[in-house]
């Protein structure tokens, strides 16, 4: 396929040898570089190598699957995908190498690492003495999520180097607390997510023979969004890429927002040139975005794109409302207005809800809008950064957590999840049979429960027997659900709704599965694993006008964009302002990746007024954010004059 590229896309496309870093702007067209760069290495190829394209998110890598699909045996001649996946095929295929028999179950979900902290602490009388002295839960809470945090940032930063800042911040506790809760890990047969990269690092570099096959497979390497590397992803592909050198590296210092994770641009911009011989490009030119958006964008990084080439005026204003509510129903109703509208001369085609979204700094922002908006009976969705496996009925929490006992019969942890949601104690059980032990509960199930449990057992022993057999065993669960909801009173029937709604979302995790694997090479714990690295998350079901946050948006792109909320201490957030540096620097890429979602019109709105969350009687005057402050004048609704003195009258 053909594909119409400028004279700087072309150069960078054909530059297949050696080390090259990309520092492109939005809509410059950065997708488009790395795929092409991918044809060509496969088209042109002399020798017998495979292509290994890196992404930080599985919608990037379907994307860009999606554009390579009519290369014959695309999947035999590159990997494409996420860092974390590529690590999780490194542990499946040579875990032994570092002792594990088989490959690890991961444990994917906060708030089980939580609980296993939490245990940890309870269990450790040092450390036990000093949760107590804790007044509030909320206290205590904030504690567990620092210390997990500091876990991570361990867990993100290479073998050897010091985090003396967060070690200073916990005290002696901190290796005490890491060491022992990777020991609970280690005992119940589980890794964390943050330990996928670091095993596959451990087994490239333990195991010299198979670093060398991965260097000698993976001939040359594509890692997209490179500004949000952190220490470990970075060291990764520095060892994969050490023989031959033959790395590109694609990104935008200026959308770096994910620091919070480790994420730094320096890893792009400092470590890559250090350690390689790099060849700089730049793409300037933003194909995507309109002219009054690109100004808008520019004044929060100057020069960053180039609106020339930009071929339509577009429309970015910008907006003060009285108050949080009156900000909802401006946007509603520009909403209902723009929806009115055929044949927009800077549309093609007809302006739905599905071309329109709605960004804000923080959730909560949204909250006055989504009243309003289901008042106005228009459709919306709340748009995720991450697809979420949790179940929302009880039945589809213990079915769930019985498939982890199915994998992992040393899962203590999931064990006594069964056991809080069932309201019995479930003791340590054969090590070797997870079904056994889901048998043996049956004992001690209060009777209410006795009919739904039975049927879960039959489900769960269909799945242990074959794991083709996943469909069946839902389906056995859907039809007790379905069967019981016409007997039951409403409460009863809702959580019956829920059940069905749990056995279709994970039905369709099986489905994409069972699509990407053949028949004889599914398990049941390569299912779960799967999973839990969102590989098997169904694409989302969206209806409706977006509402997302901008973490949530990145990557995505809209006709249409309103950003609300633009006030100082939301928009930059408040703890930002505090913390200053690197913090307030996110900040500022976030507020640019928001306007550069906008394809044609950018309308950016804030409440002079709104209520705060400790002061829900009196609404608090509002400064409009800083980031809107070098905006073109012409932008503005009233003048920037007038905004500015009716800002210094209400402080």
């Amino acid at each position: 396929m053909k594909v119409k590229l400028s004279p700087t896309q072309k150069t960078i496309v054909e530059a297949t040898e050696g080390a090259h870093l990309v520092l492109a702007s939005a809509g410059s067209g950065k997708t488009r570089v790395l795929t092409e760069r991918i044809r060509c290495l496969l088209e042109n190829r002399k020798a017998h190598y495979k292509v290994l394209g890196l992404t930080f998110t599985n919608k990037a890598a379907e994307e860009m699957k999606g554009r390579l699909a009519d290369i014959i045996d695309l999947a035999e001649s590159a990997y494409i995908g996420t860092i974390h996946s590529f690590c999780q095929m490194i542990l499946e295929s040579h875990g032994q190498a570092i002792g594990y028999r088989r490959p690890p179950v991961i444990m994917e979900r906060e708030g089980d690492r939580l609980s296993l902290l939490e245990d940890v602490l309870r269990n450790n009388p040092v450390l036990l003495q000093h949760f107590q002295t804790m007044p509030e839960e909320r206290q205590k809470r904030r504690y567990l999520y620092d210390l997990l945090s500091f876990i991570s940032s361990r867990k993100r930063t290479m073998p050897g180097a010091e985090n003396p800042e967060e070690e200073d911040r916990f005290g002696d506790e901190a290796e005490m607390v890491f060491r022992e809760y990777n020991e609970r890990l280690a005992s119940q047969g589980t890794i964390d997510f943050d330990d996928i990269l670091l095993l596959a690092y451990r087994i490239l570099t333990e195991r010299p023979q198979v670093g060398r096959l991965y260097s000698r497979t993976y001939k040359y390497i594509c890692v997209d969004e490179a500004q949000d590397l952190n220490e470990a992803q970075y060291a990764l592909i520095h060892v994969l890429a050490t023989d031959n050198g033959n790395v590109l590296m694609v990104g935008d210092p200026n959308q770096a927002i994910y620091g919070f994770n480790g994420s730094d641009r320096r890893f792009m911009l400092e470590s890559f040139p250090r350690d390689f011989k790099v060849e700089t490009y730049e793409m300037r030119e933003n194909y995507r975005s309109t002219k009054a958006v690109i100004r808008a964008a520019n004044t929060l990084f100057p020069d960053s794109m180039d609106a020339a080439r930009a071929p339509l005026e577009g429309i970015c204003e910008a907006w003060a409302l009285e108050n949080e509510e009156a900000e909802a129903i401006w946007i509603a109703n520009k909403i209902r207005g723009l929806l009115g509208e055929r044949n927009h001369p800077e549309i093609d085609g007809d302006i739905t809800l599905h071309r329109m979204a709605v960004l804000a700094r923080n959730r909560y922002v949204f909250q006055p809008l989504e009243k309003i908006l289901q008042d106005s009976e228009l459709p919306f969705y709340l748009k995720r950064a991450g697809s979420s496996g949790d179940m929302e009925s009880d039945i589809g929490r213990v079915f769930d957590l019985g498939l982890r006992i199915l994998v992992n019969p040393l899962d203590r942890l999931h064990r006594g999840q069964i056991g809080q949601i069932l309201g019995i104690i479930t003791r340590k059980g054969d090590p070797d049979d997870g079904l056994g032990q889901l048998r043996r509960m049956n004992r001690q199930i209060p009777q209410e429960r006795r009919t739904d449990f039975a049927i879960l057992l039959e489900a769960w022993s269909l799945v242990n027997e074959n794991v083709n057999r996943f469909p069946q065993a839902l389906s056995k669960i859907r039809d007790h659900a379905v069967a019981a909801a016409e007997k039951a009173d409403d409460g009863a029937r809702a959580e019956y709704a829920l059940i069905v709604q749990d056995m279709a979302y994970l039905h369709d995790c099986w489905q994409k599965y069972a699509h990407d694997h053949p028949m004889d090479n599914r398990s049941l714990a390569h299912f779960r694993n799967r999973m839990a690295i969102g590989l098997a998350s169904p694409i989302e079901k969206q209806n409706g006008l977006a509402l997302a946050t901008v973490h949530a948006a990145k990557g995505l792109e809209f006709d249409i964009v309103f950003l609300m909320g633009m006030v100082e201490g939301t928009f930059p957030d408040y703890r930002a302002v505090r913390q200053r540096g690197k913090a307030l620097e996110e900040e500022k890429n976030e507020a640019f990746v928001a306007m550069t979602r906008a394809k044609r019109f950018l309308f950016i709105t804030w409440p002079k007024a709104k209520f705060m969350p400790w002061d829900q009687a009196t609404r608090t005057g509002q400064r409009m954010s800083r980031y809107l402050k070098s905006l073109p004048t012409d932008t503005f609704e009233v003048g920037l004059e007038q905004l500015r003195v009716a800002e210094d009258c209400s402080r």
